[in-house]
């Protein structure tokens, strides 16, 4: 497991095979429906699913005070339970990247987002082409960038990814900063990329 701090949003990972102590016993106390998304999983989805929810619990537990956590992921469009987690008082974002899953999580109703990639996945920007027509396709940590803002603004696949526009913010701040403007929405959010696992890209969102 590893954990960094970027401002007020915590942010941790793990391996799934890391956390098997947590099972659909522990998911019971989260709520019905988390249980009956987390039956609709199986093989690694299902793993990463448990190892979510097990950093959510430590993180939340954290933030609020108290280990009993519910959550909520139904989808806004939908209403089906495969939505970002919710959870009263706390602010939360997941992201998997084959072999890990990370959770950012934040005391309040902050707009957050996380997005991790593997380092080595950078084969799979020759597949964003079709998304940036004008061959302005971005780098890997770009793209965990533009992922992370999305992620936090809320409208997930509503935008489209070449209309997230990112300007460097100035100053000496350490990690670099960068203001990302998206269509729709008149204050622009804020997205760092981290110093996060090894062989891993990592960004956070937060408005």
């Amino acid at each position: 497991m590893g954990e960094i701090t970027w401002r007020d949003v915590i942010v941790v990972w793990a391996r799934p095979s890391d956390l098997q102590g947590f099972t659909e016993t522990d998911v019971v106390a989260m709520g019905q429906r988390q249980v009956d998304r987390f039956r609709e999983l199986t093989g690694s989805r299902a793993q990463g699913f448990l190892a979510g929810r097990a950093l959510i619990r430590d993180l939340v537990g954290r933030i609020r005070g108290f280990d009993e956590i519910r959550l909520s992921s139904r989808c806004a469009r939908c209403g089906a339970d495969h939505g970002p987690p919710r959870s009263a008082g706390v602010s939360l974002s997941v992201s998997h990247a084959e072999d890990l899953v990370v959770v950012a999580a934040t005391a309040g109703s902050a707009l957050l987002g996380v997005d991790i990639e593997q380092a080595a996945a950078d084969g799979r920007l020759d597949g964003l082409g079709r998304l940036f027509p004008d061959g302005s396709a971005p780098d890997l940590a770009a793209w965990t960038r533009i992922e992370a803002a999305v992620k936090a603004d809320g409208r997930g696949f509503e935008i489209e990814p070449s209309e997230v526009l990112l300007h460097p913010q100035t100053g000496g701040e350490d990690p670099r900063v960068w203001s990302a403007t998206l269509p729709g929405r008149l204050e622009p959010l804020e997205v760092t990329t981290l110093v996060g696992p090894p062989g891993h890209v990592l960004s956070v969102a937060v408005g």
